[in-house]
């Protein structure tokens, strides 16, 4: 029989096996679990299929709800990998980044699935299989009930099984998922990894560790870095010493920039290449190393900058365009030339600063093609920061999954301490909250459950804030006697507020041209001078100051990733000042 469940369930009696908890059939499962039934015996490879398996534990990837454990619709091993498979039956619908059960828009359900499936994925990869690094392991979706066709860029059609598109794969559960497979396969390629068909003893072990003792939490004991990393930073700063290739993962406030330029100290002489995506940052950078007389061994740039000065005949337009596939291959086209032509440029070691903006662009390619002449990733010198939480906001791009392939080359560090905002577990609270359910940010939990150092204050009108501003922080700064100082203070904007108008009034850009308010840009990020300067939230990415003032729209799905981002600027107070109107334009 060239397929084995487990358990093994009665196929004429699913009904009566695959329930919900009050009894009725879960017919999404029973449908996907005959479907491999019927098509999987019919293969000339052997399938293995776990079904319902429940672990006693969650990785921390992929994992907005914070769940303790997992359970797996199905499990499904041969030869080709490992695919973790997430159902959901019935009618589904898609709007504003949310799934729905019907078609009505009304029973929202409550994570993203293939969001879902990847956290399955890899909490298979590191919780279980500690050595996954080995096997190819894919996560997809079926909604065997859906005749939607969702033509969004955050739905993955390749890893998509709906009624919608079966005739895709001969109405073939196999075929789908072999394509599933070769999908991930070229995927990876990519990246600089290549994963073998698994033999009998790869199978065999996999299925071992999947018997039913699965429950047994001492056989899956994996000790969590976080246990031994969150001592100190300073054993981080150690292994830098010890360890040529780096990565830090972490939410912002846990000090990684601290790390980068603690890194840049250590190289003294060496030749260095300093990467961000954010021009601010990177200014910020600039400035600081300046005044320690390390800019002249380290070059400092945005990713895009860079580029741009590799090739000169490029215009910035002409990288603004280009979605991460095309920005990677492109990227890649230029760095063969500049090897061909001998024009390579060559480093002793690189620094890539929030890389969740670049590791799907050609981090991988800068650091293999630009260290230790063409072999960076197997012996260059390299420290790699990024931070997973904001890769959640990037719909349809493979941030996580690219960090998982590039860990094989580094040693990889988890921050959870988070060290920025530790005098106000608030702010941390909030950004939470923004991540995984910006709705419930609503007026009336602001009202009843105020927030420690955190102020929440509503208006009617981007002019009432700007009045507000002017009245309450302004006169703050302007007073002598007051302790308050502009350089400890930004005002940081949503995007859409930004515009030349919004609604029927102007933006904010012209509410604020007023005196001691000024843009930031990169001429007075280094400024310390008493004026309060302003930009927007995106700008800010991977810096911070003592006081955030954050003025945005009502919190919801369409804006938490700026509200995430916001939040987590302030180390010690934050101030939200929330427009309490609808615009035309949205």
């Amino acid at each position: 029989m060239p397929i084995t469940f487990y358990p093994e369930k009665p196929i004429e009696l699913l009904e009566k096996y695959i329930t919900k908890e009050n009894g009725t059939p879960l017919n999404g499962e029973i449908e996907i679990y005959r479907k491999l039934y019927d098509d999987l015996n019919r293969s000339r490879s052997n399938w293995w299929v776990w079904h319902d398996l429940k672990l006693p534990f969650h990785s921390d990837r992929s994992n907005p709800y914070r769940k303790t454990s997992a359970q797996i619709d199905f499990l499904i091993l041969s030869e080709e990998g490992i695919l973790i498979l997430e159902v959901k039956g019935g009618p589904i619908s898609y709007r504003n980044n949310t799934f729905y059960y019907g078609n009505n828009y009304e029973n929202k359900i409550s994570q993203n699935p293939f969001s879902q499936a990847e956290g399955y994925k890899y909490t298979v990869r590191d919780n279980v299989l500690n050595s996954g690094s080995k096997y190819l392991i894919c996560h997809a979706v079926a909604m065997p009930h859906c005749h939607v066709s969702f033509d969004f860029r955050i739905i993955e059609n390749s890893i998509l099984w709906s009624a919608a598109f079966t005739d895709r794969y001969g109405n073939s559960m196999e075929n789908f998922i072999l394509s599933v497979f070769k999908y991930n396969r070229e995927k990876h390629k990519k990246y600089h990894r290549n994963f073998p068909k698994l033999g009998l003893r790869e199978i065999d072990e996999v299925k071992r560790i999947l018997s039913p003792v699965v429950y047994d939490l001492n056989r899956f004991y994996n000790a969590d870095t976080s246990e031994w990393l969150n001592v100190s930073n300073l054993d981080i700063l150690d292994s830098l010493s010890k360890n040529d290739r780096i990565m830090i993962e972490g939410c912002p406030g846990t000090g990684k920039t601290t790390l980068a330029k603690a890194f840049i100290d250590k190289q003294l002489t060496k030749k260095g290449l300093y990467l961000c995506w954010n021009n601010l940052l990177m200014h910020k950078i600039k400035f600081e190393l300046k005044s320690r007389d390390i800019l002249k061994t380290c070059e400092v740039n945005t990713l895009s900058k860079f580029i741009l000065k590799l090739d000169q005949q490029l215009v910035p337009n002409q990288l603004m365009i280009l979605d991460e596939e095309e920005y990677y291959r492109l990227l890649k086209e230029l760095l063969a030339k500049l090897k061909n032509d001998g024009a390579l440029p060559q480093y002793d070691y690189m620094v890539i600063d929030e890389g969740q903006d670049i590791l799907d662009r050609g981090a991988d390619l800068l650091i293999n093609e630009l260290l230790a002449n063409g072999k960076g990733l197997e012996n260059g010198k390299a420290l790699l920061l990024y931070d997973i939480d904001q890769s959640y906001f990037i719909e349809g791009r493979d941030v996580a999954e690219i960090a998982a392939l590039l860990s094989v080359y580094f040693a990889h560090f988890k921050l959870n301490e988070v060290r920025r905002s530790a005098q106000c577990p608030d702010i941390r609270k909030m950004a939470v909250r923004a991540i995984n359910d910006p709705d419930s940010l609503s007026f009336e939990l602001f009202s009843s459950h105020p927030l420690d150092r955190i102020k929440i204050k509503y208006f009617s009108s981007l002019e009432d804030i700007k009045n507000y501003i002017v009245k309450n922080i302004l006169r703050s700064i302007r007073e002598n006697k007051n302790s308050l100082k502009g350089s400890e203070c930004i005002v940081l904007i949503e995007s859409v507020l930004l515009k030349p108008s919004y609604g029927i009034e102007p933006g904010m850009h012209y509410y604020l041209q007023i005196k001691d308010v000024e843009e930031l840009d990169q001429d007075n990020i280094g400024d310390t001078s008493n004026v309060l300067r302003y930009t927007s939230i995106l700008k800010y990415k991977g810096l911070e100051k003592e006081n955030v003032i954050l003025i945005v729209r009502n919190p919801s799905l369409l804006n938490r990733y700026e509200l995430y981002i916001g939040v987590t600027r302030a180390i010690a107070n934050l101030e939200v000042l929330v427009v309490n109107t609808i615009s035309v334009n949205e």
